[in-house]
This record gives C-alpha cells, structure tokens and sequence, in this order.
C-alpha cells in the first residue's frame, strides 16, 4: 500500500473490488508482484471505484455537477428510482455510489431525470402545507385532521405535507367543521375556561350530571405516578349551557371565594382526603386516641396510623371493621393502609418516653473498629444525664481520622478510668431499660469490643434485643430511603443530647397544641375548613386560643410547632398576608381599617 501510494480506503475498496489481486506467497506479496502493481499504478487509480458517500453529500456533488437545487431527498427519490445504487453503511447511514453520480451529471438523460426530480419536489412543496399549517387553516388539532382526514379517504405525501386541494375542500365542508369543532375535547381547566365560568363551578355542573366525560387519559405526575384525566366534547359543553333553571350570567359574575349558585342545583362529592380526614377524626374521638393520617403521592394512597391505649385498643382489626363501616371512607378502602411502619415507630417512641423505660447512649471511639473512649447516657423520660466520662482506652491507639472528629488528646485519656471502673457505672444506667442510640449497631459493637479487649464476659452487657436505633427509627418517620446524619459535635453527650432530641420528634409527631378541639389536629383541619367556607361564623374557639403567642399577640402556624421541627434543620413556611391576624389575643375580630380577619378566598 505504501510502495503504491494509496489512502487505505482506496486500498480496501481496491482489494474488495478485485481491482488489486491478491498476495502470491501466502500473506505476502513477492517482489516481482508488487514491482508489477506500482508500474501499473495509474491504471489501478482508475480502475478503483470513488470513496461512497451518503445521500447530503451526494446530492452536493450532484448539484455543483449539474448547476441545481438538488437536495439529500433528490438524491434519496432517485436512489429509490435505481439510478444510484447503495453501497456501503456507515454507523447506521447508508452510502451510495459516487460513480453513478457523475455518470447521471455526464449523461443527457441523466440531466433530463435530475432536472425533473428536482422541478417535482418543488413542486410538491408549492402545493402541499404541512400538519401544522394545514390544522391552523381548519382550526382544528392535529390529532383531529388525522382522524377525520382518515375518515375522507385522505392521506398525507412526501414528507408529512397535506395536498393544499384536500384542506381547501375539508375548509369548505360548514357541516363537517362544525361536527368536528363539537368533537373536539377538552380537560377540565379548559372546559371551565370555554364555559367562562370557575374551575368550582364546573365541578357542580359535572356533579349535577350536566355533562360527562367522553374519555379519559393518562398523564404522568412526576416520576412514579399516573392520573386519570377526564375529556370533555364541546358540544357536550355547550349544550349544558342550555340548561333550563340555570342563570349563567350569574354564575359567571360570581367573584372567586363566593358560594356558587350551582349549589342550588346539586352538592358536590366529598373529596377522598376530607373523607379520610373525617373517618380518623371520628376514630380519634371514639376510642379517644390520636390518629396520624398520612397521604402518600408517589403510591396515591393514605396511611392511616394511631395511638394505641394501655388496654391495646383500637386494634387493627377494630381499625378495619370501623373503615368499612364508614359510609365515606369504606368507598376508598383500597387506597387505604392500615398500621404502617412508621406508626410503629411513633408507639415506640412515646413508649421509649416513659419513665424508666429507656436511655439514650453514645459513644466516641479510637476508630471504626477501635474501642471506647468516651460514653454518655442520658435518661430518655427526663433528659438527665446518667453518665458522661473518657474512658482510657487500654494502650489501643486513636486513630488519626477518629481524632479529627473528636478532637480527644491522648492526654485526656491518659489520666481518665479504664473500662472496668466505667463499666458498674454502665450497668448502673441501664439496667432494666432499653438502650437507644443514633447507629445503635455500631455503639453496641464497640461497647463488646471494648468489653472483651480488656477479658471480661460479653455475657454481662445488655442483649442486642434491648438495643433500638434512633437512626433507622427516623428513616421509616420520615419516609425517606437514607439515613439522615446527626447534626451534633461529635462528642458523646452531645450526640446523645441530641439523639434524645430525636427521639421526642418522633413521639411528638402528631402532639396537639393545648386548647385543640378532641381528636387534635384532624378535627382542627375539618372545623377551619368549616369555617372557610361559611358566611358570618366566627373563628373557632381553638383556633383563637391555641395559635396566639401570649408574648407576640399573633396567630403561630401549626408547622412552626417545635414538635414537627428536626434537629439542626429548619423548616420555611411561606404565610399568606391576611390569615386570621388578629391584633392581639383580646382583640380577634378585624380592627376598621385591616386587611381581613379570615384567609384569603382567592
């Protein structure tokens, strides 16, 4: 290839082609042949075939040959024809043969076929629109002139354009554009839009039976839910316009957050969250428990979680019973779940409160599989500290990693007790209770290690059954798949001050704030949601004692409780202007002049 001076794509395009013959010793050339070819070279130059192009660049070649408008479809319309024959493939696009279009630029024929292709494309182009252009024209969507152009016999041409002779005559037809128009479907937003009225008030046209769906379709909400979304005809709309007894003029003047005038006419169905809301408040009060509803968007379905009373009711089993029972909620039962993980964390937790039950533990070490040199326990019912000391580590060296967390000198260590003076005190503060801790796995190994790194019995130390981890509690609380770092200083009181901390979020995860009608903030939510929607009524009575701060005089947002608040996070609630802010806790109706006493109704 070398001695012929030949790109390697001519070189195989040669062998392939048979133009270069093959060696004649084996793999190799003897020198009597390839003496041959290089006197032969021009000749072979010839006779190998041109390196294959694909059909842009071809059609460039052609038209600097020829002096047209010839584009990558001429090119594609006369491959298709035979004149250019397909070669070869490169990464998916095909290549054609640059030999047949020079012959076709050289030829008088062949001019004449180019010519003609070229004046047919533009032709087409001058007499066809596209989909778009064409659905503009009718006033229609697209998906309806494919529907009805099916219907006509009509079928799109090259490249996706419609012939301008079948939309003129579609245009003219009055009575199909009409019939279409009245076909044409409509969400929800966009049936209340083209009735002018609120999105509210189409819901009382559809629950009064007015209108119905046509069809329903699917749409993704975020990355692992569907909704079913209802399609509405036009004409379906328009006739309920002529609804006799219906003043549409004053359903239209309505002002957003007035009653509508529709409700004369029908009620509307109670949505699945007021049902569920409702079923757990009638729960709570029943058998006087809390109720920890929770909606789950990804898997469009309700948790329902309780307290549970000393006797052990409600059980499950009376749980169920009393949902199926529930006019309302039984109707949703299969988007309903019963006793979830996370109540059992809460029931845990309020029970890890009692006095005696529990301690909170931690522990710094001389690394991830060192030893003890420092423990704390707190009592988990009051808080107090049961004991906080350096242990010395018995010769065992802190490794460099651990002391950049904790920041513990070996002087410190030198002079603290050893395990065995450590551990009566130990045992002292636990005993009996359960043993809590943020990664309890990893304090309950290094406490063993320490144990036996200085000879005594493993079998002296509390069972791995009494120890529970506050990390993978606050995991399941919080719904989410990872485990949350502690936002503490890294050393053992107040890590385990603030796994304490923890610990009293996830009982507190439902508190009710005092003054809170029964069945807490359930009850609360239905009653304001009461009140929002009456003419006159005062604010409830809870709602005037319970969310005023006797030091700021103004309403404190349920949210900003410091039971929903985690530790060493923050969480933002963005206030509407004029939510019931009263002037101070004697004054609570609007002063002349205010803004408003009740939230906003836009």
């Amino acid at each position: 290839m070398a001695r012929l001076g030949l790109e390697y794509g001519d070189w195989r395009r040669g062998r392939d082609h048979g133009v270069i013959p093959g060696p004649d010793h084996g793999e190799f050339w003897s020198r009597a042949a390839a003496e041959d070819l290089v006197g032969r070279v021009t000749q072979l130059r010839e006779q190998i075939p041109p390196q294959p192009l694909g059909a842009r660049r071809c059609a460039e070649l052609l038209a600097g040959l020829t002096g047209l408008d010839v584009t990558g479809d001429d090119l594609l319309m006369l491959a298709g024809q035979g004149h250019i024959a397909q070669v070869d493939w490169f990464k998916g696009w095909a290549l054609y043969d640059v030999a047949a279009v020079r012959h076709l630029a050289a030829a008088g024929d062949g001019i004449a076929l180019v010519t003609a292709t070229v004046a047919g494309r533009q032709a087409w182009l001058a007499d066809s629109i596209t989909t778009a252009e064409a659905a503009r024209w009718l006033g229609w969507h697209p998906r309806d002139l494919e529907r009805v152009a099916a219907g006509q016999g009509i079928t799109v041409g090259r490249f996706g354009r419609w012939a301008r002779t079948d939309i003129a005559r579609l245009a003219g037809d009055e009575d199909l554009l009409e019939r279409v128009r009245r076909e044409q479907l409509l969400g929800p937003d966009q049936a209340a839009q083209h009735m002018e009225i609120r999105r509210r008030d189409f819901d009382y046209v559809v629950a009064a039976g007015w209108v119905a769906p046509a069809r329903h379709i699917t749409r993704e909400v975020g990355t692992r839910k569907t909704v079913e979304v209802p399609l509405y005809t036009v004409g379906g709309l328009e006739d309920a316009l002529h609804t006799p007894g219906v003043d549409w003029e004053a359903v239209r003047a309505v002002k957003a957050g007035e009653v509508s005038p529709l409700r004369e006419h029908t009620r509307l169905p109670a949505a699945r969250a007021d049902v569920v809301r409702a079923f757990c408040a009638q729960l709570g009060e029943r058998f006087s428990v809390e109720v920890w509803p929770h909606f789950w968007n990804a898997g469009d379905r309700w948790e329902i979680d309780w307290e549970q009373r000393p006797d052990g009711h409600p059980t499950e089993a009376e749980v169920a019973k009393a949902l199926a029972a529930h006019r309302g909620a039984s109707q949703h039962a299969t988007r309903i779940v019963l006793s979830t993980a996370v109540g059992d964390v809460i029931r845990q937790a309020r029970a890890d409160l009692e006095p005696g039950a529990a301690v909170v533990i931690d522990t710094e070490t001389t690394g991830l599989s060192g030893v003890v040199v420092e423990i704390a326990v707190i009592d988990a019912a009051t808080g107090d500290v049961l004991l906080d000391t350096l242990v010395n580590p018995d010769g065992v060296p802190v490794e460099d990693g651990a002391r950049a967390i904790h920041r513990i000198s070996d002087d410190e260590l030198a002079a603290a007790p050893g395990w065995e003076q450590v551990l009566p005190r130990f045992l002292a503060a636990t005993g009996g209770k359960r043993l809590l801790a943020y990664n309890a796995s990893f304090d309950r190994s290094r406490i063993a290690a320490t144990h036996a790194h200085v000879g005594l019995d493993t079998a002296q130390l509390p069972q791995p059954g009494r120890w529970g981890c506050l990390m993978e509690a606050q995991t399941t609380w919080l719904r989410i798949g990872r485990w949350l770092p502690l936002a503490a200083g890294h050393r053992a009181r107040g890590d385990a001050e603030a796994a304490h901390q923890v610990l009293l979020q996830l009982a507190r995860t439902s508190a009710v704030l005092p003054g809170w009608p029964p069945g807490g903030l359930v009850t609360a939510l239905i009653q304001f949601s009461i009140w929002i929607v009456s003419d006159g009524d005062p604010l409830p009575q809870w709602y005037r004692t319970s969310l005023i701060q006797p030091d700021r005089g103004r309403p404190r947002p349920y949210f900003d409780s410091p039971a929903l608040q985690l530790p060493g996070r923050r969480r933002t609630v963005r206030r509407r202007p004029c939510l019931a802010r009263p002037a101070c806790a004697t004054a609570v109706s609007p002063q002349p002049g205010s803004r408003c006493a009740r939230p906003s109704r836009s």
